[in-house]
């Protein structure tokens, strides 16, 4: 099964890589891009983009990684609290029995 698994990976990988590649070459045609009266080099518009779709998978990787590390601390702290709280528990117990 794991072999099943790493075989559609490359295909989907290789099916990827050869669309980025389809659409490099199919959009040529330099541009220049301008913000705030920075104008950019004339690149290729299909590197503004591809360069743009990089970023933005950084980017929501990065923020997940963030979230996720967020609710491990979150649940590693509830956790701890739990842990305290069944050691309470079972001093009442004990208390309790040998009043």
């Amino acid at each position: 099964m794991q072999w099943l698994k790493r075989a559609v990976l490359i295909i989907v990988l290789l099916l990827v890589a050869l669309a980025t590649i389809d659409f490099m070459l199919e959009n040529q045609q330099n541009i220049a891009l301008q913000f705030l009266e920075i104008s950019s080099p004339e690149l290729p518009v299909s590197l503004f983009i591809v360069i743009a779709f990089i970023l933005g998978s950084l980017l929501g990787i990065f923020i997940g990684w963030l979230l996720t590390a967020r609710l491990r601390l979150r649940m590693m702290v509830q956790s701890n609290e739990l842990n305290r709280y069944r050691k309470e528990v079972d001093k009442l117990r004990t208390q309790a029995v040998k009043g």
